[in-house]
C-alpha cells in the first residue's frame, strides 16, 4: 500500500493526468487487494494530500528539507551541505535535477565544428561550442543524431567535454606508447588516436565484451588495473579514468543517487589508490599518468593524488589551461554547469 500511495501521489503531483481518475484507480486496486477498510484509508490519504498539497509543510531542518524537496538521500545532502554550505548545496541539487545537456566530440581532422553544427540544426538539435575543448559541442538532445551519417560514420561521438579534457591533459605525442588503463568501450582510446595518430596505444579493461567493441584502433588487453600485468618502465604515459562513485553524473543517471551508500565513496577511493600504485610502476622515468574520475568527492580526487605526491613517487603537474588557480582540474556542476569531474596529471619522479 505504501508503494501504491507513492506511485499515485507522484502522478497527482508531477504528471498531467486526471487527478480523480488516478485516485479512483488506486482506491479500486486497494479494495481488490486488501479490502474495503484499506481502500477507505488510501482514499482518505490521497484526497487530503490533494486538498493540502500546496500548503504541505516541509521540515524546519534545512538538510532534511532539501533532501525531501530535491529528492536526494539524506546522507548525501548532509555531506554536501557540510562541504559547500546552504546556498551552494541548494544550487547544486537544483542543477542536478535539471534535464542534462549532452557532449559531442567532433573529429576535427575530418570535419569542422561549424559544419557539424549546421547539420545538427537541420536535425532540430540546438548546439553550442564547448567551453574548453576545440571540437567539443553541447547539445540539448541526441536522439535524432543517432541514425544520422554524422554518428554512423564516427564523425561525431557522444562524449562529455570534461571527459575529452582528460585526453587533452595526457598530451600524447607521435611514437609514444600509451596505456588506456580502464578503456571500457574505447571512447577515450579513439580520442587519443584522433589527436595523435602516430601514438601506439594499448587499451586495457577487465570487461572483455567492452574491449571487443574497440576493434583494431589499439592493442587490447583484458586485465585488472589493480593487478597491473605490464613490466616496469614500459609506458610513456598512462590514462587512468578510474571506476568511481559517479556522483558527478547524477544529472544523466538519476538512479545513482539511490544506488550509492556513503561507504561506496571510501571503497572506491581505496581501489583507486590501488590502481595508481600498480600502474605507476609501468611508467618510464619522467612518464605521465593522468588520473580522472567523474566524481568531485575528496576521497576519490585530491585525497588519492595527494597520497602519492606526499610519498614523493609522483609529482603533480599543471595539466590544463582551464585549471586557472590549481594544478588539477575540478568541475563542480553548480559552478561550471558541466558534469562533476576531476583531472590530475602526475609525473613519475
Amino acid at each position: 500500500m505504501r508503494y501504491l500511495l507513492w506511485m499515485t501521489l507522484y502522478q497527482v503531483f508531477f504528471m498531467h493526468k486526471a487527478i480523480y481518475h488516478v485516485v479512483d484507480e488506486a482506491v479500486e486496486y486497494a479494495k481488490q487487494a486488501k479490502g474495503q477498510g484499506t481502500a477507505n484509508f488510501v482514499n482518505a490519504v490521497l484526497r487530503r494530500s490533494i486538498r493540502e498539497k500546496d500548503g504541505l509543510a516541509l521540515p524546519a531542518d534545512p538538510v532534511l528539507r532539501l533532501s525531501i524537496e530535491y529528492s536526494f538521500p539524506l546522507w548525501l545532502v548532509r555531506r554536501w551541505h557540510g562541504r559547500f554550505g546552504l546556498e551552494h548545496v541548494t544550487a547544486l541539487l537544483d542543477l542536478l535535477n535539471r534535464s542534462p545537456e549532452f557532449g559531442l566530440r567532433v573529429d576535427v581532422g575530418r570535419i569542422t565544428g561549424a559544419a557539424v553544427k549546421q547539420r545538427l540544426a537541420c536535425l532540430g538539435i540546438d548546439a553550442r561550442d564547448g567551453r574548453y575543448v576545440e571540437g567539443a559541442l553541447c547539445v540539448d538532445r541526441i536522439g535524432p543524431l543517432l541514425t544520422d551519417a554524422l554518428f554512423t560514420t564516427h564523425l561525431v561521438r557522444v562524449q562529455d567535454e570534461t571527459s575529452q579534457m582528460a585526453v587533452l591533459a595526457l598530451a600524447p605525442s607521435p611514437g609514444n606508447l600509451i596505456l588506456d588503463a580502464c578503456a571500457g568501450q574505447g571512447t577515450k582510446t579513439g580520442q587519443i588516436r584522433e589527436t595523435s595518430p602516430g601514438a601506439r596505444i594499448v587499451a586495457m579493461d577487465l570487461d572483455g565484451e567492452k574491449l571487443r567493441t574497440i576493434g583494431a584502433t589499439a592493442w587490447l588487453t583484458q586485465a585488472d588495473a589493480t593487478k597491473n600485468p605490464f613490466k616496469k618502465g614500459r609506458f610513456d604515459s598512462i590514462l587512468l579514468d578510474a571506476p568511481c562513485s559517479a556522483l558527478g553524473v547524477v544529472r544523466k543517471h538519476p538512479e545513482i543517487r539511490w544506488r550509492r551508500r556513503e561507504g561506496d565513496i571510501v571503497r572506491h577511493g581505496a581501489m583507486q589508490r590501488e590502481m595508481v600504485r600498480a600502474l605507476s610502476g609501468s611508467l618510464k622515468p619522467g612518464g605521465r599518468l593522468v588520473y580522472s574520475v567523474c566524481s568531485f568527492e575528496p576521497e576519490e580526487t585530491l585525497d588519492v593524488v595527494n597520497e602519492f605526491v606526499e610519498e614523493g613517487s609522483l609529482v603533480l603537474e599543471k595539466s590544463l589551461p582551464a585549471a586557472a588557480d590549481t594544478p588539477w582540474f575540478l568541475s563542480l556542476p553548480h559552478v561550471t554547469g558541466m558534469d562533476g569531474f576531476f583531472i590530475a596529471r602526475l609525473r613519475k619522479a
